[in-house]
């Protein structure tokens, strides 16, 4: 794998995507250990989560995206024998369609999905030959129909998340607003009482005590009512 990716140190900063930034290390550096251990623990979701190609060119220039994609497709040429080699020019047309032709998705997507072909998750599992057929026509359809059936599972989970922190938040005002009618209704209820024992012995007292015993509506109120007994002699 001859292919070099020419990035500065001020150029890395520009990526914004952490997990981006190891694997274009890996790339850059021809860190074959790296790029395993990286694969090895990508997945549909991370990939998701990584940089698009389109701003992957902006942030690192076009040469060293293409060039990217294009050791990416000579280590996996490698891996089979699917006759003679790509050329050169092969690999980086290739990788020139694929940013073409999916500018969107993401430079992450590019590692799983010839990850998933050498593992027999995408494809026939017998045809490894690379192809603008195979990688455009074939495996990347195949590979984007799973990857948008994880992003709408995602988007589907944080519409829930979203509609239960609604639902929360308005469960907590509806409490306070019970709240606040609760004392209000009490305070009400007491200055009532307040008014109607001024008129009252300690017989009247309670007989009403005795009454409001026996009825459930006025429970609440009941404790209220017996502490008049300290100021009706």
């Amino acid at each position: 794998m001859e292919n070099k990716i020419a990035i500065s140190q001020n150029q890395m900063p520009n990526i914004s995507n952490q997990q981006s930034i190891q694997l274009m290390r890996c790339l850059g550096s021809n860190d074959e250990v790296g790029l395993i251990v990286f694969e090895k623990n990508l997945n549909l979701s991370n990939a998701i989560d990584g940089t698009k190609l389109k701003k992957l060119e902006k942030e690192v220039g076009e040469i060293n995206t293409i060039t990217a994609i294009c050791y990416l497709i000579n280590r996996f040429n490698a891996n089979f024998n699917v006759g003679k080699s790509l050329t050169q020019q092969q690999a980086a047309l290739l990788a020139s369609d694929i940013v073409e032709k999916y500018p969107y998705e993401t430079i992450e997507d590019i590692v799983l999905m010839f990850k998933q072909v050498r593992q027999g998750i995408i494809g026939d599992g017998k045809d490894f030959k690379l192809d603008g057929q195979n990688v455009l026509a074939k495996w990347f359809p195949e590979y984007l129909d799973k990857k948008y059936i994880e992003v709408e599972r995602r988007n589907q989970k944080a519409n829930e998340t979203v509609k239960e922190e609604s639902n929360a938040v308005e469960l907590y005002y509806a409490k306070l607003r019970k709240q606040k009618s609760d004392k209000e209704k009490r305070i009400a209820a007491e200055n009532q009482i307040d008014e109607m024992v001024k008129s009252m012995d300690r017989a009247m007292l309670e007989d009403t005590i005795l009454d409001w015993s026996k009825k459930e509506e006025m429970k609440p109120y009941l404790d209220y009512l017996k502490r008049k007994r300290l100021i009706i002699k």
